[in-house]
């Protein structure tokens, strides 16, 4: 896995120095909330394309035309599978039978990338793949979930496709095969349903070092915030390599917020507070947290945001006084989901 995890992060770094088509359907298949952040250099054909990578509404006469365009030396405006997918994002219904059309006559890895833009293949996918065994095949029915792939042979089939010719879709499939090997590691479990196992059995974990510690061995004292976020740092590293902890993000007005615990790869992050003895009540901290969420959307790669308050005094008046925190928040293109867990 650390060896994936360096290939892919090496890869990635390289990708995001392009400014070409290539990016833009990385980006939309990684994390197309990103899109907006970059400056792309792109043919006018291109810039239809993105339009449909970005969702915009696109004259469907320019598709036509484009798509009508008679080859130049043999190459046409499909003939750019990427250039290809944003014009099929801009226009569906028009050019369905050829997404089709190109999805049967490409091969395995590019069939898997053409699968992003139309769930429907993969069943058709999952019968190209079944009884083949080439390494990208195995790749693919590691990811689709296939049981029974031997553990050998999936690691020959990954040494095999690091030594592939290094392209978007290469790079695409490493990344969803280490979010399926890490999900197999998790008892199947994804990363939200983790965190939130973590934080809600978090007071009954604690127990053995704050008063039951060995003879000799004096408790953990947990005084503030900075120590639950310590604890939960350790507890969620050791499941999560690439945790990082106490990132600072851009002001809104004139309050700078940081990012208590940051899972990027997985688009989470985990804000700590903590009810302490000498709080009257959650009304404070209610508060806090509204404010909070205002400089999280300048982390357009959020999607979901654990608020976790520790609540040791039991100082919470009615803990339904959090449920309005809960949910969607939107603010301009972007949104956010807030689940919110309180402990004591």
């Amino acid at each position: 896995m650390v060896y994936l995890r360096e290939i892919i992060q090496s890869n990635k770094s390289k990708i995001l120095q392009y400014k070409n088509i290539e990016l833009v359907a990385y980006l939309f298949v990684a994390s197309p909330q990103e899109l907006i952040n970059y400056e792309f250099e792109l043919t006018l054909e291109e810039e239809i394309s993105l339009m449909g990578y970005k969702k915009q509404s696109v004259d469907a006469q320019k598709i036509s035309a484009l798509i009508s365009k008679p080859p130049v030396k043999g190459i046409s405006a499909t003939s750019n599978v990427y250039k290809f997918a944003g014009l099929y994002l801009a226009d569906k219904a028009s050019l369905e039978n050829m997404l089709k059309e190109k999805f049967n006559q490409s091969d395995l890895k590019q069939k898997y990338f053409l699968s992003k833009f139309q769930p429907d293949l993969l069943a058709q996918l999952r019968k190209d793949v079944e009884s083949n065994q080439s390494p990208i095949s195995i790749v693919i029915k590691q990811i689709l979930g296939f049981e029974n792939i031997a553990e050998s042979d999936l690691n020959s089939a990954l040494q095999e496709l690091v030594k592939i010719d290094f392209d978007i879709q290469i790079q695409i499939l490493m990344e969803d095969l280490e979010k399926s090997l890490l999900k197999t590691k998790y008892a199947n479990k994804s990363a939200e349903e983790l965190i939130r196992d973590v934080l809600n059995n978090f007071s009954n974990s604690i127990q053995k070092i704050i008063k039951d510690r060995r003879k000799n061995h004096p408790n953990f004292q947990i005084e503030d915030e900075y120590d639950v976020q310590d604890i939960l740092y350790v507890i969620l590293k050791s499941v999560f390599p690439t945790l990082r902890d106490e990132d600072p993000i851009p002001k809104v007005g004139a309050k700078s917020t940081k990012i208590d615990l940051i899972l990027r790869e997985e688009k989470i992050l985990v804000e700590v507070k903590m009810i302490k003895k000498n709080d009257s009540n959650e009304k404070e901290f209610i508060e806090q947290l509204k404010i909070d969420f205002e400089s999280y959307h300048e982390c357009q790669w959020l999607g979901k945001l654990f608020c976790f308050v520790y609540d040791p005094y039991k100082k919470t008046n009615d803990v339904s006084n959090f449920d309005d925190l809960n949910g969607e928040r939107k603010k301009g293109g972007h949104s956010f989901d807030v689940e919110l867990i309180v402990a004591n």
